[in-house]
């Protein structure tokens, strides 16, 4: 009896042992999850340029050639004439009297060809019409474009406003559209997309959270602005031919003088095509990026953002 109850108590602390164990490691596992999940989503916040829209080649849409027009062919009839001409009765086509059933049927279809080969002809020209009509906008357009013309880049903004769909973005964009220029103006996130806290695992394996140093928090935000004027100034080199375009980031910010929150401006850029298109943008740091460019920024790292006088008053 002495040996039993010996053996169940042994059998009880290796199940406490197990259980011990096994809370370790959810505890290990999910402080784990957790910084994984901060670390991804700091990432994504100063990575926003990263993914651009898919480029277009104005020039080579306005080069492209005509749409070949449809000639009516007589595919149907001739291959029915074909058979007809090629058919010779089999020995067991004559003794089953199928010989009569077979050049019946050759007959209807020689007589039923030329209106296959209508409808086919009426189902090209109207593909053609429709590939015409396409190639006639698509080209005018890219005439246009090559030519600076200002009505033509809102038509190209207005069908690409997915450039404001990214939710890291911010809220909205806003456009001033001339010939040859565009000045985009997003109204980006404020601070608060920024979290407030550090997170790492210790060698415990349990979680550690503690508050963003101030100095740290305000250069992410800056990484991130930076990143979403990137971003902007890259989709739009992307869809549009021009040689240089303006960013003007803006977010909601406390005006000591009111004390109330309004649009302010905080980071303007002027973007040059041939230097853009010379970042490697998943290496870059967005902030140390734009010394490429002209901008104006008053960032401090103890304070962060102040409002500035963007390059372009309009």
């Amino acid at each position: 009896m002495r040996s039993v109850n010996a053996a169940i108590r042994a059998a009880e602390r290796d199940a406490q042992r197990r259980h011990k164990q096994a809370v370790k490691e959810q505890i290990s596992n999910d402080a784990a999850e957790a910084v994984t999940g901060w670390k991804e989503y700091t990432d994504n916040l100063v990575s926003v340029h990263t993914n651009l829209a898919e480029s277009i080649n104005w020039t080579s849409i306005l080069n492209q050639p005509r749409p070949i027009e449809p000639k009516l062919n007589t595919h149907h009839l001739d291959a029915a004439q074909e058979q007809i001409k090629n058919y010779k009765p089999g020995f067991f086509d004559f003794l089953r009297g199928g010989q009569t059933r077979i050049v019946r049927r050759l007959n209807e279809a020689l007589k039923e060809a030329p209106e296959q080969d209508r409808l086919d002809f009426e189902t090209a020209h109207y593909e053609y019409l429709n590939a015409l009509e396409e190639w006639e906008v698509d080209r005018n357009l890219a005439d246009r474009l090559l030519a600076g013309d200002a009505n033509a880049i809102k038509e190209v903004i207005s069908e690409l406003q997915s450039l404001s769909d990214e939710a890291l973005i911010g809220s909205a964009i806003s456009f001033v559209i001339e010939d040859n220029f565009i000045h985009a103006k997003p109204e980006v996130h404020s601070d608060e997309i920024i979290p407030s806290f550090r997170r790492k695992q210790l060698a415990s394996g349990r979680l550690s959270e503690t508050k963003m140093p101030a100095g740290q928090f305000n250069e992410l935000y800056q990484d991130y602005v930076c990143s979403v004027a990137l971003k902007i100034g890259g989709d739009l080199f992307q869809i549009l031919p021009l040689e240089e375009v303006y960013v003007t980031c803006q977010t909601h910010m406390l005006n000591t003088k009111t004390g109330y929150k309004e649009l302010t401006p905080i980071l303007s850029v002027q973007f040059v095509r041939p230097t853009f298109l010379s970042l490697n943008l998943s290496q870059i740091d967005p902030s140390d990026s734009l010394g490429n460019f002209n901008h104006v920024i008053n960032f401090k790292k103890t304070k962060g953002f102040a409002a500035i006088t963007p390059l372009k008053a309009d």
